[in-house]
């Protein structure tokens, strides 16, 4: 038997994204409403995170909307699950 253990997050608890770079391991995050378009150099060795075009204005996009549904009244109503580790029950 394994224990189970679901994280349900709505759109308006998401307070920050993060990016962590391939290249020197070096992470930070920025607040989601202080976010005006995604950083595609890392800050930390100048290598490239996101690819300038594609991969940019995807997180661009996913951050509009994520604030726009945060603006929403369904915003609250709207859960997202995020994984999280299976453990052994300790009775088996």
């Amino acid at each position: 038997m394994t224990a189970e253990k679901k994280i349900l997050i709505s759109p308006k608890d998401i307070l920050a994204i993060g990016f962590e770079c391939p290249h020197c391991g070096a992470s930070y995050s920025v607040p989601i409403q202080k976010h005006d378009r995604p950083t595609t150099l890392c800050p930390n060795c100048n290598e490239k995170i996101l690819d300038a075009d594609g991969e940019s204005a995807t997180v661009g996009t996913f951050v509009g909307r994520l604030k726009l549904m945060q603006t929403n009244k369904y915003g609250k109503a709207i859960r997202f699950e995020i994984a999280c580790e299976s453990k052994p029950d300790a009775k088996a």
